[in-house]
C-alpha cells in the first residue's frame, strides 16, 4: 500500500508544481502581452473557426484532472479531492464557455479593447493561482515530512 501513496504523492507534488509553473509564465505573458493572445482569438472569429489549441488545453486538463480525482481518493485526501473537483469546475465552466462559440466570435470582433481587459483580468487569475499551486505544492512536502 505504501506504493500507492508514494505514487499519489509524485502526482500531486509534480502537478501542482509544473500547472502553478504554465500558470505563472502563462498569466504573466497575458498580462504584460495580451495583444498575442486577441490575435489568436479575433483571427479564429473572423475565420469562423473554434480555437483548437483551446480545446486541446481544455482536453489534457481533463484528463489531468479526472486522474487527480483518482489518486485523491486512493489514499484519501481532502486537500487534494478538493483541488480535484474545482479543477474539474473549471473546466466545466471554461468548455461552456467555448461551447458559446458562435455568440462568443461576435463579442471578439465588436469589441477587442474589452477582449484584452479580460485577457489582462484572466492573466491575473493566473499568476494568483500558481501562487497558490505551490503553496500547495510546499504543503504536501512538508506533510509528508519531504521538506
Amino acid at each position: 500500500m505504501n506504493f500507492i501513496y508514494q505514487i499519489s504523492l509524485n502526482w500531486f507534488v509534480v502537478y501542482y508544481f509544473c500547472l502553478g509553473l504554465i500558470l505563472l509564465i502563462n498569466g504573466f505573458i497575458w498580462y504584460r502581452k495580451p495583444y498575442h493572445f486577441q490575435e489568436y482569438l479575433q483571427e479564429h472569429a473572423n475565420a469562423d473557426k473554434r480555437p483548437l489549441l483551446i480545446l486541446k488545453t481544455l482536453r489534457y486538463l481533463t484528463l489531468f484532472s479526472g486522474l487527480s480525482l483518482i489518486l485523491s481518493l486512493i489514499p484519501f485526501s481532502v486537500v487534494e479531492l478538493i483541488f480535484s473537483i474545482w479543477s474539474l469546475l473549471m473546466l466545466f465552466i471554461f468548455g461552456s464557455i467555448i461551447l458559446k462559440w458562435d455568440q462568443l466570435k461576435v463579442l471578439i470582433i465588436q469589441n477587442p479593447d474589452a477582449v484584452l481587459a479580460q485577457i489582462k483580468k484572466g492573466g491575473l487569475m493566473m499568476i494568483s493561482i500558481g501562487f497558490v499551486l505551490f503553496m500547495l505544492t510546499w504543503y504536501r512536502l512538508v506533510t509528508w515530512g519531504f521538506a
